[in-house]
C-alpha cells in the first residue's frame, strides 16, 4: 500500500456534515468544463510529482447489459480513438502514456463509459469513485502538486486508504494458463470432461469458445492479454469439478497477477449516490 493516499474532490470540507457527507450545492456530474479540466490537471500535476509519465491499466471494464450512469452512454465506452475498436488495447496490464491516461480518467469522471485503475507498482495510483472523487496515491508527499489542487480550486485530503481498495486475493480455485493448463485441458476436451470456454476479457465482457482437439490451440492463440477465463476442467489439485478460473500468464503482454475487490469497483452500470464515498 502506498503511504500518501490523497481524496481530491471540488467538494469544499466544510459543506459536510456530521457523518461526512457532503451536503453543498455542488452537483455530482461533470461540468465538462472548467472543473472537469481542475480535475485532470490535478492528476498530472500528481503524476509529475511522482515522476510518472506512464501507467498500467488495471481492473478494466464496460458496462455489461444496461447503462445506469447519470449521464448518457458514450460510443465505445468512450475509448474511440484510445484503443482499437474491438477493445483489444483495454485489457489488465495494458500500459499506456500518461495523456492517454488522462483521458481514461475524463471518461471515469464523467461516469458513461469505460471503468479502470491506473497504477505505477508501489509508486503510484489513481481511480475515481462515484460522484467524481478522485483517488490519488503516490510515495511521495507530492506538495507541489496538493498546493497546485488548491490553487485549481480542488479539494486535495489525505485519508488513510481509498474505500476501493483491493487486496491480491482470489476466491475459487486459482492456477496459471501455463503449457501445464492447456495440456490438462486438452486431455479433458478429448475425455469428454471440457467443451467450451468463457473468456472475461474486460469486468462487464465475456465471450465464450467451442472447445474441440483441433482448434484448441488456436483458441489458446486468439485470447485477449490477462483476463480470466472459466472451463470445464477440474482442478487437479483438489479434482474439485467445479469452473476454474485462470488467469492467463503465457502471454508476454499479461499482467502476471489477478486481484479481488475489498469493496464493491464502482461499475459505470450503477447508480450513484451523492453521499457515497463519504
Amino acid at each position: 500500500m502506498l503511504t500518501y493516499v490523497y481524496r481530491v474532490t471540488k467538494y469544499d470540507p466544510a459543506d459536510r456534515d456530521e457523518y461526512g457527507h457532503y451536503v453543498g450545492t455542488e452537483d455530482i456530474v461533470s461540468d465538462h468544463g472548467e472543473v472537469e479540466a481542475a480535475s485532470l490537471q490535478a492528476v498530472a500535476e500528481f503524476a509529475r510529482d511522482t515522476a510518472v509519465d506512464h501507467l498500467a491499466v488495471r481492473e478494466p471494464g464496460v458496462p455489461s447489459l444496461a447503462h445506469f450512469g447519470v449521464e448518457s452512454a458514450m460510443d465505445c465506452f468512450g475509448l474511440d480513438g484510445l484503443f482499437p475498436d474491438d477493445l483489444a488495447g483495454f485489457y489488465d496490464g495494458a500500459e499506456v502514456a500518461l495523456d492517454v491516461a488522462l483521458e481514461l480518467v475524463r471518461i471515469m469522471l464523467r461516469g458513461s463509459g469505460a471503468w479502470c485503475r491506473l497504477e505505477v507498482e508501489d509508486t503510484f495510483a489513481v481511480h475515481v469513485g462515484w460522484d467524481q472523487y478522485l483517488y490519488i496515491s503516490s510515495s511521495r508527499p507530492c506538495e507541489k502538486a496538493l498546493a497546485r489542487a488548491r490553487g485549481l480550486g480542488l479539494f486535495p485530503e489525505r485519508i488513510a486508504v481509498s474505500p476501493y481498495a483491493f487486496e491480491d486475493e482470489e476466491e475459487g480455485v486459482q492456477r496459471p494458463a501455463d503449457d501445464e493448463f492447456w495440456f490438462d485441458l486438452l486431455r479433458a476436451v478429448a475425455t469428454g470432461r471440457a467443451g467450451i470456454l468463457e473468456e472475461t476479457y474486460l469486468d462487464g465482457a465475456s465471450r465464450w469458445h467451442l472447445l474441440t482437439r483441433e482448434a484448441i490451440e488456436a483458441v489458446r492463440a486468439g485470447l485477449a492479454p490477462g483476463p480470466a477465463w472459466r472451463s470445464g476442467l477440474p482442478c487437479p489439485v483438489t479434482s474439485t469439478p467445479s469452473w476454474a478460473t485462470c488467469p492467463r500468464t503465457d502471454s508476454s503482454k499479461a499482467s502476471g497477477r489477478t486481484r479481488t475487490a475489498t469493496s464493491t469497483a464502482p461499475s459505470p452500470t450503477r447508480t450513484s449516490s451523492r453521499n457515497f464515498p463519504p
